[in-house]
This record gives C-alpha cells, structure tokens and sequence, in this order.
C-alpha cells in the first residue's frame, strides 16, 4: 500500500500576525479552553489581583488574546494590546457584555510599534508571550518605560526544562508558534533586571511531566497515595524546586 502523502502544515509560513490570527481562532475562542491554559490564568489572575485590589491600577497587558485574563482581574482601568486582530476582535465582543464599570479597551497592535500614551501604568502583565516577542530586550525597556516609579510587573512563560517532558497523546495542527527565543529561568531573571526592574518573586507554577525524571516525581504513588495534605505539600515543593511547567516573575519598576 502507497504511503499517505504528508499533509503540510500552512500554519509554518505564515507571517506572525496571520499565526496569531488561526492559533486565537482555533484555540482561544472560550475563557475555559482547557484545564492547563485555565489554571495558568486562575494563577496569574491571583497574583495581580492581590495587587490590584489594594490600589485602584490602571491595568497594560501585553499580547492579551482574546482578553481571558482581563475578565478575571481587578483594575481601575485596562488597555489590552495583541498583534493578532482576530484576537481582538474576540475580547471585544466578549467584553461588551462582561460585568464591571471599569475602562477596558483592546487593541490590535504590535508592541514594538505601539506608541506609549503619556498617563503612565501601575500594573504591566505578559502572560505566556515573552519568548515570542520578537526583540525581548527593547520589549522589556518598553515596558519599563509604560509604567510608573515603582509600578509593576507580572510575568509568566513556559519552563522548557518541563515542557519537552510533556508526552502528548493527541497530535495538534499547529505545531510551533512564531517563537524568537524560548528563555531559561536564569535568562528570564536577567532580562528583567536589565530592563530596569528589581524582582520581588520568582518561582515556577503547576508541576506536569511524565517523560524521564519528571516520570517518576510525578507519579500517583509518589504524589495521590499519602493522601491531599502530603500532595499538596508536594506539589509546592515541586514548584519552589523549579518543576513547574511555567515560571512566574513578579516586579518592580526601579523608583
């Protein structure tokens, strides 16, 4: 029997804008796509709210999506940008009918190019975004430059020490973003303190893996046989340990 032919994959030369168009239309269209995404902006909402609610914060967040986090979050006001414009599109509509007085607008822009309004921010959030953005240097003396004295950063991004250790049982039609450089937890620490911030908080969240050593630490024996309070204690130590699936970065712009 002839082999199938392979079936190219369209998404792989495309431009970043148009990527970013199929992979929020495909994969973002609902707040709760999945258990991953869900939990990773349940946590990232609890620690921007525990600083918003003590201050009324206008709100940055670079490449927002479809607007998920900003449904979750508490603000004074919000400017979400993306360079995907179906993204926006998306968190437009959805946030015609959300709850809340708070200003909120979405923008379909490219950081890079997007010119800073003169009202500094208190609070600037990029979840999941930094190792796709293009010139992370600039991006990060940008955001510095969007905040206020002191104001904050809240930053997540993937931990690839976790992440190649994620055996997929079901294959996804996108198989890569457009991805500028994927960074170590090291990496990160020193691009955020070279863009002018001090770090307040920095440790990895949400344990996954089941290939090689991470097979094993995250087994059930090990981790569901000594009962919830042994597996919550665990799981902590796990992330304090640096294998969480996402490293987390909270900072402070230097006053």
């Amino acid at each position: 029997m002839p082999a199938k032919p392979e079936i190219a994959d369209a998404s792989r030369s495309m431009d970043e804008r148009s990527w970013w168009d199929l992979w929020n239309t495909s994969y973002r269209t609902k707040d709760n796509n999945d258990a991953v995404s869900g939990e990773l902006f349940a946590r990232a909402a609890t620690i921007i709210n525990g600083i918003t609610r003590a201050a009324d914060c206008r709100m940055l967040e670079i490449a927002c999506g479809t607007g998920t986090l900003s449904r979750m979050v508490t603000y004074a006001s919000y400017t979400g940008l993306d360079i995907s414009p179906a993204a926006i599109e998306i968190a437009r509509q959805k946030g015609t009918g959300a709850s809340g007085t708070a200003p909120r607008s979405y923008e379909a822009a490219d950081f890079h190019e997007w010119p800073l309004p003169e009202q500094k921010f208190d609070v600037a959030v990029c979840i999941d975004a930094i190792s796709s953005i293009r010139d992370q240097p600039v991006a990060m003396r940008k955001i510095a430059d969007s905040l206020r004295s002191k104001g904050w950063l809240v930053l997540t991004t993937i931990n690839r020490f976790v992440y190649d250790r994620i055996q997929r049982t079901a294959p996804t039609s996108l198989q890569s973003g457009p991805v500028a450089k994927w960074l170590t937890r090291g990496e990160l620490l020193d691009l955020v303190r070279q863009g002018g911030f001090r770090i307040e908080h920095s440790e990895t969240i949400m344990p996954r893996g089941n290939l090689g050593i991470l097979r094993w630490v995250n087994s059930y024996r090990l981790n569901e046989s000594f009962g919830p309070s042994v597996s919550a204690v665990l799981r902590r130590l796990k992330e304090r340990c640096g294998l969480g699936q996402y490293t987390v970065v909270v900072a402070r712009k230097a006053g």
